[in-house]
């Protein structure tokens, strides 16, 4: 049975797998960092990187990130596996038991964590095959069960670092725990962090945090230039109140609701009390529980991210997966004392299918057309002259272009300046763009900053992805990227914008872009640069009093993303200064509800109206 769930779904994630760079959150930096065997963003993903470019290398097919997708494939197949296998060892085995357990590692292997993450370029689907494999040889009764759980807690480590919420999972055979051989084994897998070092001496081409030395070193496992502990540098606050106690944890418990359904959330907390009830299965049940408590509601809580923001579902979405594994031995507990309950013996398996299956969401969604990064990486540098900077790029922004640069070999004239705060980002741009800054030292971020600006952005153009990174620079739309005009006496005029619209034309615009037909927030915010690039540009020739074309630009953002209320906003400005009024009162009103704590819409709305009641 394990062998036939690996490949069934391992086929089933494969029909639905993305087939280039994907969307999802730092796809793009893992597929460059794997192809170059280089340090990828914090913690530096030692063994993902090793196992992803020995992956690559044996698969003869595909492009690069087609082979890494394919990677996330495997490996959550072999998770679901490993699963089945680590609760067959946990129940008494009889054929009802059995099936009962093929369906709830069904249930895992379908949730939509668990199918998003199994066909993207992450390193999540790895860790949760470890996470199965380390619960499978704590579980089972295998002579040498502790030592090989801890050769792969330490190799797991590097693929995650929330696997050190498996380690009360250890006490189950505490006799076992400290000995000479488990301590041996930890370290034997802890040394894989090696790679780190060792690769960074070598100044590959990605080069994160350059853990060369132990300073650096020390900073990228513990993602010091990268938020630490906090899953979001900004979002998440270090700060707690009862009530949002009380809201982190009902959030915990809808996004688990949302991987399982009702059902199987009422089975599992019946198989924590049952477990815990059972002299035999106390103590496991006990460390299940500690560490799903500590990898789950107990992370949530930590991270504390703001439940309004619509990047909180996700960031914690991936977390969703460790959760999920160290659950089901619960629901399969929960199952076991439905079935052994005397008086619904006879409706007890009908019992069960229906609080696991009927109150579950089965839909799903294919990423087979998900080329939205990668033609947006190709569009942006399309949009770029020669030898041009980009400015502080996004995530997104910058891992994408990773992957045309570093993989395709596209575009490598342009500079993507990013992480230019830190002294390994400073150190980057000296030996890789050398021309960008003047041979005298540089002390600290703001004086590196200062200089960009009045040093290397005259003998370079300067483009950003967004233009509030440019601050008080003045700028010009050019299609998806902003042109710093450092140049005050410069004035492209009308040329300038008639370039910018003809960008559009040749870009490459493959699938469906409306940021509203899409549940992922990844794809959406991709999409919505499209949009915001369009509203841009109707601001400029807003400003030049060219009504036409500035609606005709608000128009096809709104095409793009229905809710940009910035649009609404300033194709209600071109209404009001045109002196229709009626039209400006109905644009603000329709951006004020899409957001009803927009200030600026309600004052510009009050404008209309006023306007309205003076001339009735």
């Amino acid at each position: 049975m394990t062998g036939l769930l690996f490949f069934a779904f391992f086929a089933f994630y494969l029909v639905g797998l993305s087939g280039t760079v994907p969307s999802y959150r730092d796809s793009g930096d893992l597929v460059a960092s794997i192809h170059t065997l280089g340090i990828a963003h914090p913690p530096g993903y030692a063994l993902y990187v090793l196992v992803g470019k020995l992956f690559v290398t044996l698969l003869p097919f595909g492009n690069i990130a087609y082979r890494v997708n394919v990677m996330s494939a495997f490996f959550a197949a072999a998770a679901v596996g490993i699963l089945y296998a680590v609760i067959s060892a946990v129940v008494s085995g009889n054929d009802l038991k059995r099936w009962a357990a093929f369906v709830v590692v069904v249930l895992f292997a379908t949730s939509p964590a668990v199918i998003t993450l199994a066909r993207v370029a992450e390193m999540y689907t790895l860790s949760a095959c470890l996470a199965a494999a380390i619960l499978y040889y704590l579980l089972s009764d295998h002579p040498h069960g502790t030592s090989y759980a801890a050769l792969l807690l330490g190799l797991g480590l590097s693929v995650h670092p929330t696997l050190i919420f498996l380690v009360p999972l250890f006490f189950i055979s505490p006799a076992r725990l400290c000995t000479r051989r488990t301590v041996f084994f930890f370290l034997l897998g802890l040394s894989i962090f090696l790679y780190l070092p060792i690769r960074a001496s070598q100044h590959p081409l990605l080069n994160w945090g350059d853990p060369s030395s132990w300073r650096n070193f020390w900073r990228v496992v513990t993602r010091a230039d990268y938020g630490g502990l906090k899953l979001h540098p900004a979002e998440s606050v270090f700060s707690w109140t009862p009530e949002s106690i009380v809201a982190q944890l009902k959030y915990f418990l809808v996004a688990c609701k949302g991987e399982w359904g009702w059902g199987a959330l009422v089975l599992g907390f019946t198989g924590v009390v049952g477990m815990l009830r059972e002299p035999k299965t106390r103590r496991m049940g006990t460390a299940l529980f500690v560490s799903w408590f500590f990898a789950g509601p107990g992370f949530f809580l930590l991270s504390n991210l703001p439940l309004e923001e619509a990047t909180t579902p996700a960031i914690l979405q991936p977390y969703l997966l460790l959760v999920s594994l160290l659950w089901a031995p619960f629901v399969m507990s929960g199952v076991e004392v439905v079935i052994s309950w005397r008086p619904s013996r006879v409706f007890a398996p009908v019992l069960v299918i229906v609080a696991l299956v009927g109150t579950r969401s089965w839909a799903w969604t294919s990423e087979r057309n998900d080329f939205y990064a990668y033609d947006y990486a190709r569009n942006l540098l399309r949009s770029l002259p020669l030898n041009a900077v980009l400015y502080d790029p996004d995530d997104p922004t910058l891992f994408s272009i990773e992957v045309l640069q570093v993989v395709e070999k596209r575009r490598p004239d342009v500079v993507p300046l990013s992480f230019f705060r830190t002294r390994w980002g400073y150190e980057q741009i000296k030996r890789r763009w050398p021309d960008l800054l003047p041979p005298i030292p540089i002390s600290n971020g703001q004086e590196l900053q200062h200089l960009l600006w009045s040093y290397s952005a005259r003998r370079r153009p300067f483009f950003a992805d967004l233009p509030q990174k440019l601050i008080q620079v003045p700028y010009l739309a050019e299609g998806l990227v902003y042109a710093a005009q450092t140049d005050p006496r410069a004035d492209p005029g009308t040329p300038s914008r008639e370039r910018a619209e003809t960008l559009f034309d040749f870009y490459t615009q493959r699938g469906d872009l409306v940021t509203t037909h899409h549940a992922d927030f990844f794809t959406r915010h991709l999409i919505a640069y499209y949009a915001d690039a369009h509203c841009n540009l109707g601001l400029e020739y807003a400003n030049a009093k060219e009504w036409t074309k500035a609606i005709d630009q608000y128009h096809q953002a709104l095409a793009i993303d229905p809710q940009l209320t910035a649009a609404y906003n300033n194709w209600g400005i071109v209404a009001f200064e045109r002196q229709d009024f009626a039209a400006a009162a109905g644009l603000f009103q329709q951006g004020l509800a899409l957001d009803p704590k927009n200030e600026m819409l309600r004052k510009n709305a009050q404008l209309a109206l006023q306007k309205m009641g003076k001339l009735l």
